[in-house]
């Protein structure tokens, strides 16, 4: 930051633009803030205490349920920016691993088990290429689909 004002202090002008995400609350030196990722927002966000909350999540449905309580959801390492860690389920259900294709759980405690052909929200542990892996967002109010964004970095 002492470079950053050195060379604003140099070439002058109206913003010291700065920081991101994990520093803005910390930043006093920059006039811009150029946070990106909490408009969305991830859990690898989340665990700092960010007053930000989770806008992104990916919708999977429940395709096996062992007697055992742990269950099997059709979103895997394919579908996760996986970079930061396993991602999270917005339940508090505990996420065991990830494959391919699929995230295997189990529920809270004294959560009801899960049944096949229940739908899960999960959250990523790094937003911006869990986002480069979709072809769109859809932008969702209640269970009513508003709008679909398409993603022009697909593939990043």
């Amino acid at each position: 930051m002492e470079l950053l004002i050195r060379a604003h202090a140099d070439v002058g002008g109206e913003l010291v633009s700065a920081g991101g995400t994990g520093t803005y609350e910390i930043n006093t030196w920059a006039n811009e803030i150029q946070a990106g990722s909490y408009a969305l927002m991830d859990t690898e966000y989340a665990s700092i205490g960010l007053p930000f909350g989770q806008a992104l999540t990916i919708l999977a449905t429940v395709i096996s349920v062992n007697q055992g309580g742990w269950a099997v959801a059709d979103c895997g390492l394919k579908a996760l920016g996986m970079d930061h860690g396993n991602p999270s389920l917005s339940d508090g259900s505990a996420v065991w691993f990830c494959s391919d294709e699929h995230v295997v759980f189990s529920p809270p405690e004294g959560g009801s088990p899960p049944q096949v052909g229940d739908q899960v929200r999960v959250l990523p542990a790094h937003v911006d290429p869990t986002v480069a892996y979709h072809e769109r967002l859809y932008l969702v109010e209640s269970d009513r689909v508003l709008e679909a964004w398409p993603v022009d970095l697909r593939g990043w």
